[in-house]
């Protein structure tokens, strides 16, 4: 009954309609559509008695970039856009009208004059976006607030400059991929101030990458500006290029650094700027081009070496920026299922280089159910509880005094100790794990609290030496072993 009113009640039912009436349109036009699972619901609901039809617009539009296009018809008209067999887009769109196919002609004659009105705006924005030189654009951002508290974006983007440019350094660039970040650096936010921008400022970064192709910037450096917003999600896709990725650390960075100087600090669920997004972003990146980067080493740099207005202070909230930064490796530990005891050895640990607690994490939960785990952690554990009790902490020039050794275990422990090889997680661990029968011998052999107070502290020595690799490995009595 409701069906003769032209009123479709079971929206599953409507939404099979609209997508068998897409397929069907398509296959007699030999296209190729994706129809977009957002799009779709979202059409579903508008209508309550689709009617799937089909419009065209004039081809001299595809000169415009294919994103300006899609969103036009996505974004903004509820089109689906159409594609050849090729891939190519297609001078055509797929719209869905709520009632039956009578005068349909008006109706797909209506939507073509919306929608080329749309286009011809997009169309003029692309031609005057390009009278202007990016030097233009970046001059403007001069006058572009970053945030009024921080200041303009033409500053961040200097600061993202110097950030960039130390990151080249730790992340081992060629000259090439460091000239390219540069000057990615220097210009990567000028798309914000162009009219396709204003218009569609979801094509931000996109239109960046456009431009910067047709004005004669290198490959690397135009998909560097499109990649630095990415990932706009914390499970998003990640840049594709080491460039890009350099410089959507160097971005959210600085953000978070600026943010924080700020006191603009994320708590509970209170998080406007999205700096938990980018932080988490950061790790994954680091992750996925498994990139060393000590928070610790990092901030120091920063302090010293990065351009800020005098009321900003770098420095004032170091801790709570590597803690921040710490708890976004915990969630991405927790997401790759990582056991909950092993994430707080890691984060508890002397690490704070993000791949590096991200990699031993890894690799404990790889050997947590070797058979010699329990009695390898209880014979570590035993070096880091006891090196405690030496009044004076790890230098790179403490050294064991071989003279003063009493059994062959303390030479045995020396020399086993001075070989290992920190260059990666599951090397280490093997090193260590390997050092359990000395361990085991050298307390048995062996006082530390020596009445000689020369051999008392020559043991000490060597336990804070040991303890100084193990602690790479995190805090090793959090982990809970059977």
């Amino acid at each position: 009954k409701m069906k003769s009113q032209f009123v479709i009640v079971d929206a599953k039912d409507r939404k099979q309609i609209i997508s068998d009436q897409i397929a069907k349109i398509a296959q007699d036009n030999n296209w190729d559509i994706d129809v977009d699972a957002d799009l779709l619901e979202e059409v579903n609901n508008l209508v309550e008695y689709p009617t799937t039809f089909y419009g065209s617009f004039d081809k001299k539009y595809l000169e415009i970039p294919d994103e300006v296009l899609i969103t036009s018809m996505k974004d903004n008209q509820r089109y689906f856009y159409v594609r050849d067999q090729e891939g190519n887009l297609a001078p055509y769109f797929i719209g869905v009208r709520n009632g039956n196919s009578e005068h349909i002609e008006n109706v797909i004659r209506g939507n073509e004059k919306v929608l080329v009105a749309r286009l011809e705006d997009a169309d003029f924005f692309f031609k005057e976006d390009q009278k202007k030189t990016i030097a233009d654009y970046v001059e403007k951002l001069k006058s572009v607030n970053f945030h009024v508290k921080i200041g303009t974006m033409y500053e961040k983007m200097a600061r993202v400059h110097q950030i960039a440019d130390h990151l080249a350094d730790i992340f081992q660039f060629s000259d090439t991929e460091r000239k390219d970040l540069l000057r990615a650096s220097d210009i990567y936010k000028f798309d914000l101030v162009t009219n396709m921008v204003d218009e569609f400022s979801e094509l931000q970064g996109v239109m960046g990458e456009k431009y910067a192709e047709i004005m004669g910037e290198t490959k690397a450096v135009a998909q560097a500006i499109r990649e630095h917003y990415i990932p706009i999600s914390s499970e998003g896709a990640l840049p594709e290029t080491k460039v890009g990725a350099a410089l959507a650390i160097a971005d959210k960075l600085d953000s978070i650094e600026t943010f924080f100087a700020v006191d603009l600090i994320p708590s509970g669920s209170n998080d406007p700027y999205a700096l938990r997004r980018q932080a988490y972003g950061i790790v994954r990146i680091l992750d996925q081009y498994q990139w060393s980067m000590n928070l610790n080493d990092l901030q120091d740099y920063l302090k010293d070496n990065v351009t800020v207005p005098e009321k900003l202070d770098l420095n004032a909230h170091k801790q709570d920026i590597i803690d921040f930064m710490i708890d976004r490796v915990r969630q991405l530990l927790k997401q790759n299922k990582i056991r909950t005891d092993i994430i707080d050895a890691v984060a508890g640990g002397s690490n704070i280089d993000a791949i590096e607690m991200i990699n031993v994490a890894q690799v404990l939960q790889n050997h947590v159910n070797d058979d010699d785990f329990k009695v390898v952690m209880e014979a570590l554990g035993r070096i880091v509880n006891l090196s405690k009790k030496a009044k004076f902490g790890y230098s790179d020039d403490l050294a064991v005094d071989d003279s003063l050794f009493e059994n062959p275990s303390e030479s045995q422990l020396n020399q086993q100790v001075a070989a290992i090889k920190n260059d990666n997680a599951e090397d280490l661990f093997k090193q260590l794990a390997a050092l359990r029968p000395v361990i085991d011998s050298y307390f048995d052999e062996n006082m530390i609290m020596a009445k000689d107070e020369k051999v008392k502290n020559n043991r000490l020595t060597q336990l804070v030496i040991a303890n100084h690799l193990i602690a790479n490995l995190g805090d090793l009595s959090k982990i809970v072993t059977k």
